[in-house]
């Protein structure tokens, strides 16, 4: 198989599909190479921009245009219809099938064997992985966190920005993390507030809390709130949320910057006393598929009895189940 990352996603949704995949080849004994020539993150180089290579890569070109995600089930796309009054989902996932047939023909006389592509992959959380090679027997929440963390392994540039980060920012050994998402997020799902997430977080120690955020003025208004609290971020003054199709105009230069502070700031979030986010956004979802088990990391609008089986729903799932709870997170988490 061949998986092309970078398609068209936000960088931690590209990296679930990615692993997701990972995770569909190991369990069938299918051999995994990688294609990130043309990652939407990437300023040219690809997944070695910011990470250790982990496995073979390709450079067939074919693969920007054949090689994709998963497309919407048929009751996905009927829906699509019914809410568009229009025919055109429908005429999408006819096209991209022809593709995908094409694309299977030109990988065949290209590799001289079968080859499955992104759009080939489906997610099986129920399934439980025995990977003896590999001493793995957990379910697919675990077994997600391992492989994630084996290919989590940044660039030596990367970390010596991280640790020019820390030492700017004067940063404790200790400390809590929260992460705020704000910008084009409001079309999936209601934004949650940062006093919201503080409410959780007020219930734990909090004498440094590192914040995670696209919006600098979440930054300052927990600041201004929370005068007590120590808030440390690597959110420029000049951000105001993010916007996929405006981060895909930006200079290679910006891009590349971005990303880096997005990449070290959830690599802080990995090494945090506790976290709490929202399931509905990629950076803390990924935070808590690798901290599934840790006690002090907490969804905002999921109860954590169910939050490990809701880390692998859809994002539509994911969004309902954090409509449902978000009024009642504080009883939900924390009963008096």
């Amino acid at each position: 198989m061949v998986y092309h990352i970078g398609v068209n996603c936000g960088f931690f949704v590209e990296i679930n599909y990615m692993v997701n995949a990972m995770l569909y080849c190991l369990a069938r004994r299918i051999r995994f190479q990688l294609y990130s020539d043309d990652a939407n993150f990437s300023t040219g180089i690809g997944w070695k921009e910011y990470f250790l290579p982990f496995c073979e890569e390709v450079h067939e070109p074919f693969h920007q245009r054949y090689n994709f995600h998963r497309l919407p089930s048929w009751r996905r796309i009927i829906k699509l219809c019914k809410h568009q009054k229009s025919v055109s989902p429908i005429a999408w996932k006819l096209k991209s099938a022809m593709k995908t047939a094409l694309g299977h023909l030109v990988a065949f006389l290209t590799y001289k064997e079968y080859v499955l592509l992104g759009q080939d992959v489906f997610s099986d959380p129920d399934r439980h992985y025995y990977i003896p090679e590999l001493g793995i027997n957990d379910s697919y929440i675990d077994t997600y966190g391992i492989m994630a963390r084996m290919i989590w392994n940044l660039q030596p540039d990367i970390l010596h920005q991280k640790n020019v980060y820390k030492r700017k920012l004067n940063f404790p050994s200790i400390f809590d993390g929260i992460h705020i998402r704000g910008g084009d997020k409001v079309t999936e799902t209601e934004l949650i507030s940062g006093k919201r997430i503080m409410q959780v977080l007020n219930h734990m120690d909090k004498a440094c809390v590192f914040i995670l955020t696209d919006d600098y003025r979440q930054y300052q208004d927990l600041q201004a709130n929370y005068p007590h609290v120590h808030f440390l971020t690597l959110c420029q003054p000049d951000e105001r949320g993010y916007l996929h199709k405006a981060f895909s105009q930006k200079s290679s230069q910006s891009k590349h910057e971005a990303i880096v502070r997005l990449i070290i700031s959830v690599d802080l979030l990995l090494h945090s006393r506790s976290f709490v986010g929202s399931i509905t956004t990629g950076p803390s979802v990924f935070v808590m598929k690798l901290r599934a088990d840790d006690p002090s990391v907490c969804a905002v609008d999921c109860p954590k009895e169910i939050l490990a089986s809701s880390l692998s729903l859809t994002i539509d799932a994911r969004a309902a189940i954090s409509k449902s709870n978000i009024q009642n997170v504080r009883s939900s988490f924390f009963p008096e």
